[in-house]
């Protein structure tokens, strides 16, 4: 009997997931690149083995995939026990893990124990080990650390914050925060920026440049200065010396 109802139960889920995909239009505005339909529902052990089949649906609603979950573009909630992939946008929550994959922009939340790697932008919430991005605006919160091009928020890590570009906010972590270009707060054992506009607390505050900003820690550097090595408090407000 328990057999019947879950064969009962499984064939309704996958005819009104069926029917939904068969009136979807591919051409609709705002479906994900390389969709075959979308569906309100995806549940499986790992992708292609789901209901609906495969792995070329937009999800607009709910995924729960035991292993590994794939979808085209999520807009709601995925749920993944090891690792789950995003070929296009995600709009909403997304949780496994080990790894989060998203190729293209985030907007929401994603939490994994492992690595959240996001190929586009990410607006929102990030807690993962190691966080991988191009430009994230929102909450960064990482036990390892995380790189991205441009930051704009609060980021926290235990060992490293990196920025390649510019770092708008406030940089926490327990051995070292990097930006090329800091304006806001940095707090760690070192802290970097090649320009600094704001505040460093660390041992180790570095700035190659500092059109205004502080700095206080046991050695505090800004080579633009015209005394570039201070113990406990430095600081420059004004134009670069010549």
């Amino acid at each position: 009997m328990k057999h019947l109802k879950f064969a009962v139960a499984a064939a309704v889920l996958a005819a009104f997931t069926a029917a939904t995909a068969a009136e979807a239009d591919p051409s609709t505005e705002g479906q994900g690149v390389g969709a075959i339909g979308w569906t309100p529902i995806q549940v499986g052990l790992f992708a292609p083995v789901s209901i609906p089949w495969g792995f070329d649906w937009d999800v607009k609603g709910f995924d729960l995939d035991l292993f590994y979950m794939e979808t085209v573009k999520l807009d709601g909630l995925g749920v993944s026990g090891i690792a789950s992939r995003n070929r296009d946008e995600l709009r909403g929550v997304l949780v496994s893990l080990l790894c989060n994959w998203n190729d293209r922009d985030v907007r929401g939340i994603t939490a994994t124990l492992g690595a959240d790697l996001c190929f586009g932008d990410v607006y929102g919430v990030n807690v993962s080990t190691f966080g991988l991005r191009n430009t994230m605006k929102g909450l960064d919160a990482n036990l390892i650390g995380s790189y991205q091009k441009d930051f704009v928020g609060w980021q926290t890590s235990c060992i490293c914050n990196f920025n390649e570009n510019e770092c708008t906010g406030a940089s926490f972590a327990l051995a070292l925060n990097m930006a090329k270009i800091e304006t806001g707060f940095q707090a760690a054992f070192i802290n970097s920026a090649a320009e600094l506009n704001g505040v460093q607390i660390g041992i180790i505050n570095v700035a190659q440049e500092c059109p205004w900003g502080l700095q206080l820690g046991l050695i505090n550097i800004i080579l633009d200065n015209r005394v570039k090595i201070l113990p406990i408090v430095n600081g420059y407000f004004g134009g670069s010396e010549e």
